[in-house]
């Protein structure tokens, strides 16, 4: 697949996972990147100095998650394609962001419309994942260059904050029918800012 058709698949997936979520009523996705209000509210720093960012953001509603900001990642596949690979780096993202912004990381999102990893997809949301992808990135989560020395600095704490928050969600394009119009989201919404929320 050509840069162009990848770049529109990604855009087109990151679209959808933003209707998705907003169809639940319990989420607020504010942030698209690359929206230029976006990018900084999406925009994180590996310990090298180059930067990640996630395709969107914003915040969940009512109940316990009111007000918890949100952090996305989406992968619109018709195939399992190279998404083990790109989880085990998004692992290693995820706890970079928390280690230098945990005022900003109360969910980390991975939306996909196929699954991976099927041998371990009931362990590709635990601590032993996060920190095997925090050592294999050992350069840019932590700065070092031998996994010793990763291991000697790795922040278990951190490790475990990031599992907590960790969301791993299946879509499909028939369950993607299934969610609320635009029309009673909108006068769900309505009905929010006229009587001050949930």
């Amino acid at each position: 697949m050509s840069g162009e058709k990848l770049h529109a698949k990604g855009e087109e997936g990151a679209r959808r996972a933003r209707y998705w979520l907003d169809s639940t009523t319990r989420a607020n996705a504010r942030w698209v990147n690359p929206h230029p209000v976006a990018v900084p509210k999406l925009t994180f720093q590996w310990a090298d100095g180059s930067t990640f960012s996630y395709d969107l953001g914003g915040h969940l509603l009512g109940g316990e998650f009111e007000g918890q900001e949100f952090l996305v990642e989406s992968k619109f596949y018709d195939s399992i394609g190279h998404q083990g690979a790109m989880y085990v780096e998004y692992l290693a993202k995820c706890y970079r962001a928390f280690d230098t912004r945990p005022d900003r990381c109360d969910n980390f999102m991975w939306i996909t419309w196929h699954p991976f990893s099927l041998k371990k997809w009931a362990r590709l949301c635990t601590e032993p994942e996060v920190r095997a992808a925090v050592i294999k990135y050992r350069q840019k989560t932590l700065g070092v260059d031998t996994p010793q020395q990763a291991a000697e600095v790795i922040d278990d704490e951190i490790c475990k904050a990031v599992t907590d928050r960790l969301w791993l969600i299946l879509l499909n394009r028939r369950q993607e029918e299934l969610v609320i119009s635009k029309k009673h989201l909108g006068w769900i919404r309505d009905r929010e800012t006229t009587e001050g929320g949930y």
